[in-house]
């Protein structure tokens, strides 16, 4: 989607983070998504992470599985706990396929589920459904699914 795509869409440029220990995802996920015209921060580990929770939150988090210092599913029950951080949309990054996975990012407050090795054009369509569909209820990189309006 070229970057006029956001611009026409009406929401703008967004906030987004990216909580990731592998720095080729970073680097891959902040040159595709600022290329699409948003403003990417990159945070390498759960604990850093975590200090983000004292700001303020941004419009989309994309949120490894796997972190090493502190899960992923922890980080992700803690920021729907974190004052003004309850309505943030949170997409779960990894190489794990296992349904529990899913299940257990589901039910933490998760939108959804991206799953690695990531294709940018996929990445980018997912974080744009994201940002501008108000009805979507769950978003993984195999049903692309969200309710009809």
């Amino acid at each position: 989607m070229p970057k006029s795509a956001i611009a026409d869409s009406g929401t703008g440029p967004s906030e987004i983070l990216v909580i990731d220990d592998d720095a080729f995802i970073r680097q891959l996920l902040v040159g595709v998504l600022s290329a699409e015209g948003h403003h990417v921060t990159t945070v390498p580990s759960g604990a850093e992470g975590l200090a983000r929770l004292a700001e303020s939150p941004p419009a989309l988090v994309l949120l490894d599985l796997g972190l090493p210092d502190v899960s992923g599913l922890t980080l992700l029950r803690l920021m729907r706990s974190a004052t003004g951080w309850e309505d943030v949309k949170i997409l779960m990054l990894t190489a794990s396929t296992g349904v529990d996975n899913v299940v257990a990012a589901k039910e933490a407050g998760a939108i959804g589920y991206i799953c690695k090795p990531i294709q940018s054009v996929t990445l980018v369509e997912m974080v744009n459904d994201v940002l501008m569909k108000d009805d979507l209820i769950w978003l993984d990189d195999y049903t692309r699914s969200w309710t009809p309006t």
